[in-house]
């Protein structure tokens, strides 16, 4: 097969004819070219093999079911991504929890512990004032601190003692409750 020696031009013509954009003059040069010439003919059987390749085809859809498997996939990653989140404000729930209970706990026990070493009422002033002594070179805020809690144990010491312990119970079954009821046990119906 002999080579066109107009073959530039006419590969022109012919790209824009498979284009759509060759006007009816163009088409007519293009046409009688074709008849003429067997290398252009077998250029342009080539182009119009690969612009079949290139035809739109119609569009595929996903497979069935398939938004509902995505949607049930992000569903679950929310719900693990939720359940974290309560297992985290749990422990730290519970964490707080358990060292307001430890903190109550030691309170009361040195509550007690001072009540039993007070002795008697000269004691207790005694001792009174020796803090309000080591509170005055601390300034006049230890100061009436260290008077307020004096008077304040003196006067209320066996109520407070008593409501100090029952906040302590109440803060242990609290805990309690939230650790038997927490997210994911099987006692508390969910699991």
């Amino acid at each position: 097969m002999q080579r066109c020696e107009q073959n530039e031009r006419f590969s022109e013509l012919m790209s824009l004819a498979q284009d759509g954009l060759l006007d009816a003059k163009g088409r007519r040069a293009l046409n009688r070219h074709l008849a003429t010439c067997p290398a252009c003919r077998a250029e342009w059987a080539a182009l119009e093999r690969l612009a079949i390749l290139f035809e739109p085809s119609d569009m595929v859809g996903p497979p069935l079911g398939f938004a509902v498997r995505v949607e049930r996939r992000l569903a679950e990653k929310a719900k693990k991504k939720h359940r974290l989140f309560q297992g985290l404000a749990l422990l730290t729930g519970s964490l707080s929890l358990a060292g307001a209970t430890v903190a109550a706990l030691l309170l009361t026990i040195w509550g007690l512990a001072a009540w039993s070493q007070m002795g008697d009422l000269s004691t207790v002033q005694q001792r009174v004032g020796a803090v309000s002594h080591i509170a005055a070179g601390m300034g006049l805020v230890g100061k009436g601190a260290s008077l307020f809690l004096g008077d304040l144990l003196l006067r209320y010491g066996p109520p407070l003692v008593f409501l100090l312990a029952v906040g302590l119970m109440a803060l242990a079954a609290t805990w309690l409750w939230l650790f038997i009821g927490r997210p994911g046990s099987r006692r508390n119906g969910y699991a």
